[in-house]
């Protein structure tokens, strides 16, 4: 089976204008998780067979999700559908765009949907205390707020991306002492506000 794999370019209006609708990008992000049939997503978010049929068959004619399996079920063929990438990107040239926006949001609101159903669905001993060695940590949870440039953000996530090559690989090595882990970042900027060095100097002495 295809797995979705590097960055899909989007590269027309008209493929940007089909991935604008808030629902669309639900059903992609759900086909980024895994393969799944009509019937499996009309079930899933709830809404009739007809509605997901017909934003399948957009998605699928723009080219970013792909019948991987097809399946015969008490004399019906099923097909299962999965997103060709795990990231969608335009083209400079359909920037900026307005359609963008709302799509990019329902996006950052799916991976803390997915991240939630991962909590729920793990194992209690991912969370159990352990108070016998309290410098190796199992778990993290926390946000932050933080200011710095745009140069610096972006440092920062190219330092991120390092950092997690060096310690972890993306497949399973089979070594006896592996365990699987499960890491959600979400960042961006949540205010247009910006700060001088002098007021930020001032913010610190007071």
């Amino acid at each position: 089976m295809l797995e979705p794999t590097g960055v899909y370019i989007i590269r027309t209006h008209e493929q940007l204008k089909a991935l604008s609708d808030p629902l669309r990008t639900k059903i992609l992000m759900n086909l980024v998780k895994g393969p799944y049939t009509g019937q499996q997503l009309a079930e899933q978010m709830g809404i009739t067979r007809n509605n997901i049929y017909f934003h399948l068959k957009e998605l699928e004619k723009h080219g970013v999700i792909q019948v991987v399996k097809r399946e015969e079920k008490n004399g019906i063929m099923q097909k299962y559908y999965r997103a060709v990438s795990g990231r969608f990107i335009p083209e400079e040239h359909l920037l900026p765009s307005l359609d963008l926006v709302e799509t990019s949001r329902q996006v950052f609101m799916e991976t803390v949907q997915l991240t939630r159903e991962k909590i729920q669905l793990a194992p209690g001993a991912s969370f159990a205390l352990d108070s016998s060695n309290q410098e190796q940590w199992k778990n993290i949870a926390g946000t932050y707020q933080f200011y710095g440039t745009a140069g610096s953000f972006t440092a920062f996530l190219n330092d991120f991306k390092a950092l997690v090559e060096k310690h972890f690989s993306k497949t399973a090595q089979g070594t006896q002492e592996e365990r699987s882990y499960y890491m959600s970042l979400v960042a961006f900027q949540d205010s247009q506000e910006t700060r001088s060095s002098e007021a930020a100097k001032g913010r610190i002495k007071g």
